[in-house]
């Protein structure tokens, strides 16, 4: 497994795997539903990672910033055969120790209830929930 950053030749691949992930956990057409929509790869990240297996991405995450104190936790996947092998984990390590390294205090995110496996992953690595302008997701902090 090799985590990379993303660039933007790796665009078409990252959009198929995440309309796959989210037809399977939403149980449709993946276009319907808003966090499909609202998907953008080229947004300014500070930090947005692929991972890969045989030459395959398998999963991303990314970091952005809100202020000089907090970041957000963005574009968390990782395809279903994938899971479990520790490659969110290895992701997540990187992403808290770029956070940490420029200063930053906080990690906020949100999820769906829908997002089990998410919400355990999160709860593992020391998330808490705390409250956020949308009552369909779950909010959560991690303080560094």
């Amino acid at each position: 497994m090799k985590i990379r950053p993303y660039t933007p030749e790796d665009k078409e691949e990252v959009m198929e795997m995440v309309a796959e992930i989210l037809g399977n956990i939403f149980n449709g057409d993946p276009t319907q539903f808003k966090l499909l929509k609202e998907f953008n790869v080229t947004k300014d990240y500070l930090l947005f990672l692929v991972a890969e297996v045989d030459n395959k991405i398998v999963g991303t995450m990314a970091l952005k910033k809100i202020d000089n104190e907090t970041v957000r936790l963005k574009r968390m996947y990782v395809r279903e055969e994938y899971r479990r092998r520790g490659i969110a984990q290895k992701m997540f390590d990187i992403i808290v120790d770029f956070a940490k390294k420029h200063k930053f205090k906080r990690i906020l995110l949100h999820t769906y209830p829908i997002m089990e496996n998410a919400q355990r992953f999160y709860k593992k690595n020391g998330f808490v929930e705390t409250t956020g302008d949308d009552p369909d997701q779950i909010h959560v902090v991690k303080e560094l």
